[in-house]
């Protein structure tokens, strides 16, 4: 049945909801379905998530599928094109997925869900945190490390990586994931090849081990989402943007493409980032991607955000160590090669047309001034002399590396000593800059005026992005442990919220990003296959699963209705259901209730 719906490359219908109706791109029209849904006895379904899916097809335009969910009576009115073919795909958990195919316009359907028994298929179609929770690893500490080193590009004890392998395949994965930028411990190292085989065994012969994960919320009787698929099964669609214009940018990391999609209609543009004559395939940091397959990356397109008085974008070129800016109006890109350092990885602008950006690998934040055309580097704290001396050797280390001797089979400590990794950062009302150390344990605040800096001790493991709310408070996604951390700076204390995510402390929440305007901070459930909604005022979650199993979603951004944009980029793509990337759209009940639904960034 899956197959039928979601394996092959089916084209999408070419629609986009604005306003609570579709807008048709191109040649179709829309019609409203009535889709009816019953279990057993006839009995109303309620939440049953009902996808659309269409033939329709054009060149230069992407094809989305729309999700919604029936109400407490087993219906929801969808909208389907009015000439077809087109089918429908019926998803809840705890029943076997279904749907129908059409050849024409139809105006109603009655449909049934079969209660799935087998209880391999229930836990196999159970989202990876569950899995990742039933793993013993006979030490929560290990065990949370292992979660920071090795689901950061996709998720861990899916179908895929719970195929059984020998010790020594384990091995080669894992040398392949440290080529790959992931800093796990020596001794881990040592340890996974054999536990993770032994225990991917355990839990495939007992599916009875895997426990429940969280039922799906009432709020979601009215939610919209809408997947476009761009991109090849090649790409990484690393993080996303929502332009004051009203159209997306996804920067696809692997191939070196800055993708424009207009919402409203679903046509894409493709923007090939240009490159250095000397720029190496795989990128200038010891290739490290260079004998992926497919790959076609030579910049390393990371991160983006928009400057406020023109609308230009500013993307980091984390694998040449490059700052990139791009003019939508020309279409044409300046590449700017910095001066120093290495590795420039989440981006932000500020309200004086400063473009800042954390420096991963050489332990850095920097400031590029548009007016001066000037770089300013700040160096961060080391957490030791070894740290010192090693982030000082970075220049030679990178020359080996680029000539092609091996540098990833250093030792490597717990904390990661000698790469404290500077991550994501963001701009407060106030201007501050806040930024986190991902393996260093902290958060650190520049005033940008006074260039004072100082740092803070995160009372917990992981903290990977934040954001600032109007209040000027920083949240915080704590990765290792499936949190939501909030700092006050006013106080100096950290406040920690367990994810809505059943089992609690399963998920890796890889970024969020908050409303200011309607104080709710937005957390990716990356390791759940939702996105999760907080309200701040209430301290009371929304939880919307979304239409792909294994969706490993990245950045997020808000538009100005309250509705979210996000990007499925796992890496590779073939963990994904379909092995497809996708930009997504989720719309809540709320937000689709209260009318004029956009496609503008907002705060």
């Amino acid at each position: 049945m899956i197959d039928m719906y979601g394996k092959q490359n089916i084209s999408r219908l070419i629609a986009v909801v604005l306003g609570g109706s579709f807008v048709m791109a191109a040649a179709a029209d829309a019609a409203d379905m009535k889709v009816s849904v019953v279990g057993a006895s006839d009995a109303p379904l309620e939440l049953v998530m009902v996808t659309v899916i269409s033939e329709f097809e054009k060149d230069g335009y992407a094809n989305p599928e729309h999700t919604f969910f029936t109400d407490a009576t087993g219906m929801v009115s969808v909208m389907v094109p009015d000439t077809g073919p087109y089918s429908l795909r019926l998803r809840k958990p705890g029943y076997i997925d279904g749907g129908a195919n059409y050849l024409a316009l139809v105006s109603e359907a009655n449909l049934t869900l079969e209660k799935e028994t087998n209880i391999a298929e229930l836990a196999d179609n159970r989202p990876a945190n569950a899995w990742v929770a039933a793993l013993d690893f006979d030490d929560e500490n290990f065990k949370e490390h292992f979660r920071l080193q090795c689901s950061f590009c996709h998720q861990q004890a899916t179908p895929i990586v719970r195929l059984d392998r020998s010790e020594e395949e384990w091995e080669k994965i894992i040398n392949r994931m440290l080529r790959y930028g992931s800093r796990l411990q020596t001794s881990a190292q040592e340890k996974l090849p054999a536990l993770l085989r032994a225990e991917h065994a355990r839990l495939t012969e007992n599916p009875e081990l895997i426990p429940a994960t969280r039922l799906w919320d009432q709020k979601l009787s009215g939610a919209q989402i809408t997947e476009w698929q761009l991109g090849s099964g090649s790409s990484q669609l690393h993080d996303v943007f929502l332009a004051a214009s009203g159209l997306i940018y996804v920067g696809d990391n692997l191939q070196d493409d800055l993708i424009e999609l207009d919402p409203k209609t679903g046509r894409t543009v493709t923007h090939k980032i240009p490159r250095r004559e000397d720029d190496e395939l795989g990128g200038n940091i010891g290739g490290r991607l260079k004998n992926y397959p497919g790959v076609g990356t030579y910049v390393g397109l990371h991160s983006l955000d928009e400057a406020p008085s023109d609308g230009h974008l500013f993307l980091t070129g984390s694998d040449s160590s490059r700052l990139v800016e791009f003019a939508p109006e020309t279409g044409e890109f300046t590449l700017y090669d910095l001066p120093e350092g290495y590795y420039p990885h989440t981006v932000r602008v500020d309200q004086k047309e400063r473009v800042w950006f954390t420096m991963a690998i050489s332990n850095q934040v920097a400031k590029f001034d548009r007016a001066s055309k000037e770089f300013t580097f700040y160096d961060l704290p080391t957490r030791s002399f070894k740290e010192k001396m090693t982030i000082a050797a970075l220049p030679i280390v990178m020359k080996l590396a680029n000539m092609g001797m091996d540098t990833h089979d250093m030792a490597v400590t717990e904390k990661s000593e000698g790469l404290p990794l500077p991550y994501g950062i963001d701009i407060a009302p106030d201007g501050g800059v806040w930024f986190t150390r991902l393996h260093a344990e902290e958060i650190g605040h520049i005033d940008p005026e006074t260039e004072a800096l100082r740092m803070y001790k995160t009372p917990f493991v992981g903290p990977r992005r934040l954001r600032t709310d109007a209040d000027g408070n920083v949240w915080i996604s704590v990765f290792a442990s499936g949190r939501l951390a909030k700092f006050d700076p006013r106080t100096e204390k950290f406040t920690l919220y367990d994810l809505p995510t059943i089992p609690v402390g399963s998920d890796s929440p890889y970024s969020l990003t908050v409303d200011r305007k309607r104080q709710q901070v937005w957390v990716n459930g990356t390791g759940s296959d939702t996105m999760m909604r907080f309200d701040i005022a209430r301290e009371t979650w929304s939880v919307f699963p979304l239409p792909r199993r294994r969706t490993f979603t990245r950045d997020v951004v808000v538009a100005e209705d309250g509705s979210i944009y996000t990007s499925n980029g796992s890496f590779p793509a073939w963990h994904i259901e379909d092995g497809q990337p996708t930009v997504i759209h989720v719309i809540p009940a709320d937000v689709q209730a209260a009318g004029n639904v956009t496609a503008k960034a907002g705060r």
